[in-house]
């Protein structure tokens, strides 16, 4: 004879409830309200992601804006890297946390070639900021888009899409600056204009070609978007003044090790926040712009 619901012990009963809901939050969805994610695009053409995800203890599930090259994925928590699975199907990565917190998740997009042109797909689930090196080229634009300005020599376009879009551009050419001489170029015999066009065409390909190997080959460049790390570095040099010594941001910040911190101060460098000056043999860190 079966037993219905009604007649099982209502601590089994209890149980059985508990079992489910549990079994149904193994994995903690990184969703809620629309986050920004930071795109950069370098003056190679490489572009960078990073942006910013709050963790629940246990596994979360992280839905990346664009594909990623695997090997450049990082994400740390308050100066250290998390252990990660990347997930090829649904394009996430499931972060494993021991407690709340933020993460700070970044890569190199694994872009590819359109008709001799970069190009990568950006989910509509995020708003962005995409900026862009004076040598980039953009051949798409963002139809929703919410502001624009500089960022040193760099330009920026903040947009919310609301859908799945592709980004298309081009790496500017660098110009020699070698004198040429005066002296008119003869050919023998005039090469056909098709001939010249495909060449041309194959020569665009290579150097297309050449930035995206480049871009496998590279481990990871540093984020653009300012991190709790890059923020907490960037507070500690104001509270001393303005300048401080890498040892004495080792010693304010001393749960985050060397190289972590060091990488991070380069990164600050490079986005002009600070400057990095030799004082005999250490390294004095000099504030020369504001966090606001």
């Amino acid at each position: 004879m079966s037993l219905g619901v009604g007649q099982l012990p209502l601590y089994m009963f209890a149980l059985f409830i508990l079992s489910i809901v549990l079994l149904s939050n193994i994995f903690i969805p990184v969703y809620g309200a629309k986050s920004i994610v930071y795109v950069y695009i370098d003056s190679d053409g490489i572009a960078h992601v990073n942006m910013s995800c709050r963790l629940s203890p246990g596994l979360n599930e992280v839905v990346l804006p664009t594909q990623p090259i695997i090997s450049s994925l990082t994400v740390e928590a308050n100066g250290r890297e998390l252990p990660i699975v990347y997930n090829y199907t649904t394009n996430s990565v499931t972060v494993i946390s021991g407690s709340e917190g933020v993460c700070t998740v970044s890569y190199i997009v694994n872009a590819t070639i359109v008709e001799n042109r970069l190009a990568f797909n950006l989910s509509g689930k995020y708003m962005y900021r995409l900026i862009l090196s004076p040598s980039i080229i953009l051949l798409t634009l963002p139809n929703n888009i919410t502001g624009f300005g500089t960022i040193g020599d760099m330009y920026y376009i903040d947009f919310d899409e609301g859908k799945n879009i592709q980004l298309l551009y081009i790496v500017k050419p660098q110009v020699s600056e070698t004198t040429t001489s005066s002296k008119p170029l003869t050919t023998g015999a005039g090469l056909p204009l098709n001939t010249i066009i495909a060449v041309f065409g194959v020569g665009v390909i290579g150097v297309a070609t050449f930035f995206l190997l480049r871009a496998v080959r590279r481990w990871r460049e540093e984020e653009v978007a300012l991190s709790e790390l890059d923020i907490a570095i960037l507070r500690s040099i104001e509270k001393r003044g303005g300048a401080a010594l890498q040892s004495e941001l080792q010693k304010d910040l001393p749960s985050v090790p060397r190289t972590t911190l060091w990488r991070h101060v380069k990164k600050l460098e490079r986005l002009g926040y600070v400057r990095v000056e030799k004082v005999g043999q250490q390294n004095r860190v000099v504030l020369i712009k504001r966090f606001r």
